[in-house]
Formats: structure tokens, sequence, C-alpha cells
């Protein structure tokens, strides 16, 4: 809330389906500071464990412990026997409060410690001797996490997991110099891995062959964004795990971003029997029931088609064998991996209100189904029947969920959150997360909003939202924690980042 807001920039509505900086590693530590959304802290509703209390006076205090030199040399000498599994949990913290005050010295001093070691380029402390000097503190860590840095060679990475043998989980995410070398490191001294992330890497198809062999037990992969993921080069990953094997543990699998097709994938998906997760986000894929013809009916408890070309009749069927969902993203369906031209024509779309009905009698009675995003289906809304399909959509199925993200939806209006409003029957609305962005909602949509009692954040960035509007919503849900006003031309820019201060001063 502190950050300096930037100019404005009428760039209008954005394109949902392209992918975009907002998909790079780089985007999650380098936010707009043009948004403007208001937080507040609502207390705990348990009594926190003596260990957080006294973590969180430490970290409250730690400027000026550290500017006392006497203070210092006792709290330094305390720190460092402080047990290795609360290391962790107080650098997180320190990371949060003070990032410009944890120097390399600092880091390697009293924080490589524990059983997970987590590091980012965005502290300025961190360097390549940081990293490198893990093995020597922390030999038996199992949990590491090394994103952003992108400076840093394959060898060195190699180097490094060396000395690691005992690792389970590895997060390289946004190391675009990690590769092969890195790859046949792990494969060759890291057997227990069971978690890889080597999303925005430059890990190839056949240096990944190679480590799944070493490491069976591996449930966790994701290998979004790296370019040298094509149809051609995955037939080496083929090759190398060769016939008969699979991936027995694979529980998770993230493909967004990569330039697979529906060969490749269904190849992939035929070497995982115990699938849970899949994400095929901004990829060539297009006709999912081909993966029933050839692997049966998969468990899936999550299934990202964002920004895919799969059509609203595929999209049907294989959701409709699939009941045991509880995340489903369909956000800009046909865009065909975010063409701005399609994107910019909504007939291309293929996410109709037609089909949204038929998912809606579909998702009714899914009862797990608790994450749904419908983002940037800009043709929703806009048939000619005078029964609205998102207004149904959001009685039958939306208000059951807990998060729900239908931004970019231009044709929603207020009137089709009319659903979320509790009756004996239903009871009220289970939503805690509600994202209308850029939507045609205006304070009208407030009175039904109003009516969901567990709601923690709502963003309605460039609606029709004014003061008058929001104050009712606020007065109603009391767990509401995070509000995001950008470009809410009703509200006062100066009060779009402080809006629970100016609700406080005028319930006053």
């Amino acid at each position: 809330m502190s950050r300096r807001p930037s100019k404005r920039q009428h760039t209008g509505i954005p394109s949902f389906g392209a992918p975009s900086d907002a998909d790079s590693p780089s985007s999650q530590q380098n936010s707009p500071s043009s948004s403007a959304s208001s937080t507040r802290s609502l207390g705990f509703s348990a009594v926190p464990a003596l260990t957080t209390l006294c973590a969180r006076v430490f970290v409250a205090n730690f400027l000026k412990l550290r500017n006392d030199e006497a203070a210092w040399e006792t709290t330094a000498q305390q720190l460092r026997l402080l047990p290795d599994f609360l290391i962790p949990r107080l650098f997180a913290m320190l990371r949060r409060s003070w990032p410009t005050y944890l120097t390399h010295e600092f880091i390697v001093t009293y924080l490589l410690r524990g059983p997970s070691i987590t590091l980012s380029s965005d502290l300025p402390g961190v360097k390549k001797g940081t990293i490198l000097d893990i093995p020597r503190l922390n030999a038996g860590v199992r949990e590491l996490e090394l994103s952003g840095f992108g400076e840093i060679s394959d060898s060195t990475f190699a180097s490094l997991l060396k000395r690691l043998p005992r690792l389970h989980a590895l997060v390289l995410r946004g190391c675009t110099k990690v590769g092969p070398e890195t790859a046949r490191a792990a494969a060759e001294f890291c057997h227990d891995l069971k978690i890889l992330n080597f999303s925005y890497t430059s890990v190839t198809p056949l240096s990944l062959a190679s480590l799944l062999i070493a490491c069976p037990e591996v449930e966790v992969l994701k290998v979004a964004g790296i370019q040298n993921w094509t149809d051609a080069t995955f037939a080496n990953f083929l090759a190398g795990i060769g016939e008969g094997r699979n991936l027995p543990a694979l529980r998770t699998l993230k493909l967004r971003q990569t330039s697979l097709s529906d060969a490749s994938v269904e190849a992939f998906l035929a070497l995982c029997p115990a699938l849970q997760r899949l994400d095929v986000s901004f990829t060539l894929f297009r006709h999912p029931p081909k993966l029933l013809v050839h692997n049966g009916v998969p468990a899936l408890q999550k299934l990202s088609l964002t920004s895919t070309a799969v059509s609203g009749a595929d999209l049907v069927i294989i959701v409709s064998l699939l009941p045991h969902l509880r995340t489903l993203a369909i956000g800009a369906l046909g865009a065909n991996r975010g063409s701005r031209p399609s994107i910019g024509n909504s007939s291309a779309m293929t996410m109709n209100d037609d089909t949204l009905r038929s998912l809606t009698a579909i998702l009714e009675g899914f009862l797990f189904l608790e994450n749904l995003n419908l983002v940037g289906n800009t043709k929703l809304g806009q048939s000619a029947k005078t029964d609205r399909a998102l207004a149904d959509f959001i009685t039958r199925v939306g208000r059951k969920c807990k998060r729900l993200n239908l931004a970019g939806i231009t044709s929603l209006r207020s009137s089709d959150l009319v659903g979320l409003t509790p009756t004996e029957e239903k009871g009220p609305s289970l939503l805690e997360f509600l994202i209308l962005n850029n939507t045609g909602i205006d304070d009208e949509a407030g009175l039904y909003i109003a009516t969901c009692p567990s709601l923690t954040t709502l963003e309605v960035v460039g609606t029709k939202f004014t003061s008058e509007g929001v104050f009712p919503i606020i007065d109603s849900c009391t767990k509401l924690e995070n509000l995001d006003l950008t470009s809410c031309r009703g509200i006062r820019v100066m009060d779009r980042r402080r809006f629970f201060e100016v609700w406080e001063e005028a319930r006053r």
C-alpha cells in the first residue's frame, strides 16, 4: 500500500488469452505500482503458538536490535541456538519485512539452516556465493527453492546439486540457464526427488527423461514456459523414457506455455496413470476427448485449458467425465495460444452461452468443485435469449465454489449476480475469492456480493463501482481482507488504496 502509483495508462481491457509479461517469473517480483489494492488485518481467530509470537516480536524489532551493538551480541548468540526447523519460517518473515537488510553475510551466518531453503533474485543480499555456500552449511537440506537467477550458469547449478544428495524438492523456476547439465547432476546425485519445478529454464526433454528414470518417485513436475519444448524435441523425451516404462507416482503435470500439441500431450499422459492435476494452458492442445479414447478416464482433480483452441463440444464431453474435479480453468477458450487477432474478435471464442448452459447442468452435480475460472470468455452473455446463461450459472454453480473468476466477461451485468443471495434451500454462498475485473457491473452488484459471508478477497478492477456500492459489502462481509479497486473511476484515486480506512471514517 506504500508504493507510489504510476500514471494511469488508458490501454483498455487487457487481452486475457495472450501470454504476457504477467506469465513470466519476473512479474511476481515486480508487480505493477499502479495497482490500487486495499488490505486490512482482521487479527487471528485462534491464539498463535508461542514460537510464532516470539518470531513476530523479533522481526518487528530486528532493525533496532541490529543497530544496538550490545543487544545484537546477545541476540546473535540466541539466534544461533534456534532449532533448525524454526529457521525457514523466521527467514520468510524477515524476507517480507526487511529484505534490504538481509546481506550475504547475515544470510550465510544465520539463515541457511533447516529442512528447507528459499532464495530468490529479488533479495539484494543473495549472490552466487550465497548459493554455493548451501552445501557447506546445510548439505542435508530436503527442499531447495532458487527462483529467478537468470545469470547463474548451468554448470554452477550442476555443481551445487552434486553436493545435495538428500533433496526431496527442487524448484529452479526462472533460472533461465538451467539446462541438461543440471538435470544430469540431479539424476546422478539426487535420487530421492519427489518435486521438480523447471519452469522458465532451458531443460531439454531428453535430459528430463533421464532424470525421471533415475527418480521414479517424482510426484510433481512443472516445465512451464520452456521454449525448446516442441513436438520435435518431445520425441526425444519419449525415446529417452523407452517402451514399457511409465511414471507411476506422477500426480501433478504442468506443461503451460510450451509448444506441445495433442500428440505429444497424449503420449505424455499415457505415461501417467495416477495423474490428478494437469495444466496445458497456452499450448497447442485442441482435442481433450482423445485422452479418453487412448488413456481411459483420468481421475483428474484439476484441469487447466485456458487459452487453448478446445471447442465447446469437446469441453462438455471431457468435463462430463471428470466428476472429481476441484479446479477447472477454462479462460479465453478459442484464443489459440493468445493470438491477438482472435482475442479482438469475440466470434473466435469457443465458449458461448449454449456451452455454458451445458456445463452448468454438468457442474451442478459435482460435489468437490471449489475453484472455477472463466476469465476472458468475451462471447459469454451475448446471446439474444431472455434467460441469462451467466445468471443461471452463478445461481446453480458459481455460488457453491470457494474461488470464482469471471474477469473480462464484458457482458456480465450486476443482475447476473442475484444468484449469490441466500435462500432457505441453498443457504449463503461459499465464495471466499471473487474476481469480477473489467466486467459491466456497478453498485447494484454490491447488494448481492454483500450476502457472501465468507468472502475474503474481492477484485472489481475497471468496473463502475462507487464508494456507495462498496460500503455495504464491507459492512456485511466481516472476513473481507483484500479489495482491489484499481481503475474504478467512481472512487477517488487517493481513496482506492486506503478504502478500508475510508469506510471506517465514513461509518464513524
